[in-house]
């Protein structure tokens, strides 16, 4: 017999999967495989990025410095791109847009790519959000191997003392593991929350944003009806007929 939370037109929304469940899917997995990944790559990247504008900015003031803004530009938007294809471990690589110089010289190129507003927001993303990025990783970690270590616990609580100082004797480890078994199921739930709330803010401030004249160009760029007039008549349109 059909259940009415399973028949289709109920109208009620779907329940959400069991923690069992959603850790045999891919998305926990991949959530960590994301959030561990900038653990490497986003220290790397704030420090190439921070160094690359602290020697240009200060190098910039002698002339023989200027050609290194453009190194320094080319730096930061090198380790963008890294971050906007590090979001496709979730299934989300995210686009780029940049603007090209409007004239020729190292002049125009120098203020093509230090005015252009996603260079801006390429330094934003790595230099300024790195710090919140980083704990909200660590955190959502910690959830998960806490009580990975805590189920493991039996094995080596002998030298537990420095992360576990109350538990010295094995039935406090085996309870512990126990409740750490109970919990781990759950982990994946602010794992994946954390993985979302991170790449929702690398597409909301690495993606180019949205054209308000998008629609408009589109429908600028279609044939209109008097594009039809003198064409020849298409015996399968019906309109020709």
């Amino acid at each position: 017999m059909t259940s009415a939370a399973s028949r289709p037109g109920t109208g009620r929304a779907p329940t959400r999967p069991g923690p069992l469940r959603t850790w045999r899917a891919a998305e926990p997995w991949r959530a960590a495989g994301y959030l561990a990944s900038y653990l490497v790559t986003g220290p790397a990247l704030f420090a190439a990025s921070a160094a690359a504008l602290l020697l240009g900015a200060v190098l910039s003031l002698f002339t023989f410095g200027l050609p290194l803004l453009v190194a320094a530009a080319l730096t930061v938007r090198g380790c963008a791109q890294v971050e906007r294809g590090r979001a496709g471990l979730l299934g989300a690589p995210i686009p780029a847009a940049y603007r090209d110089a409007t004239g020729p010289g190292l002049a125009a190129r120098i203020r093509a790519r230090c005015t252009d507003p996603a260079a801006l927001r390429d330094c934003a993303y790595l230099v300024l959000l790195f710090p919140p990025l980083l704990v909200l990783d660590v955190l959502a970690l910690a959830l998960v191997l806490v009580p990975l270590a805590g189920v493991t616990l039996p094995l080596w609580y002998p030298s537990a003392g420095a992360f576990w100082p109350r538990i010295d004797t094995l039935p406090g480890a085996l309870g512990t593991a126990a409740a750490c078994l109970v919990l781990l199921p759950f982990t994946c739930y602010p794992l994946v929350a954390a993985a979302r709330l991170h790449l929702a803010v690398a597409g909301a401030v690495l993606r180019p944003p949205a054209d308000p004249l998008a629609e408009v160009r589109r429908v600028l760029a279609e044939p209109g009806p008097l594009a039809r007039v003198g064409a020849p008549a298409d015996p399968a349109d019906p309109a020709d007929r």
